[in-house]
């Protein structure tokens, strides 16, 4: 069974809403009115909507879309595009769809708050 989840980056704070608050839209918009998650899907309030992959990382943490993972020398970015997800190599060299075989990869941080990590690694 798939296990469907959401985290959310809140463009205004600069701070990343975790799946738990998500879930529950126990969080307030910056205008004082309470968001939830047809919100959310609509990138209203200046949030981003990110799903989880189903995959774990070799530290058993989450993956999800926007995450920037590390293979030996390769930097990745998870991506969602025609029904799947991918990532994508931060050279541009190369892209492949996000399978479970890809355990051995490790989370180290994503677009929103590591933004550094989206520059060509040499």
């Amino acid at each position: 069974m798939r296990e469907i989840k959401f985290r959310a980056w809140d463009g205004e704070l600069k701070e990343m809403i975790g799946p738990e608050e998500v879930l529950s839209c126990s969080f307030i918009g910056l205008d004082g009115e309470w968001l939830g998650l047809s919100d959310l899907l609509k990138g209203e309030g200046g949030f981003e909507l990110m799903q989880y992959t189903g995959i774990k990382d070799a530290n058993g943490i989450e993956v999800y879309e926007g995450d920037v993972l590390k293979d030996h020398n390769e930097y990745w970015e998870v991506r969602f595009f025609d029904g799947a997800f991918w990532v994508a190599s931060i050279r541009g060299n190369a892209e492949s769809e996000l399978l479970c075989g890809n355990d051995y990869m490790e989370i180290i941080g994503n677009r929103f708050e590591n933004p550094e990590l989206l520059e060509a690694r040499e």
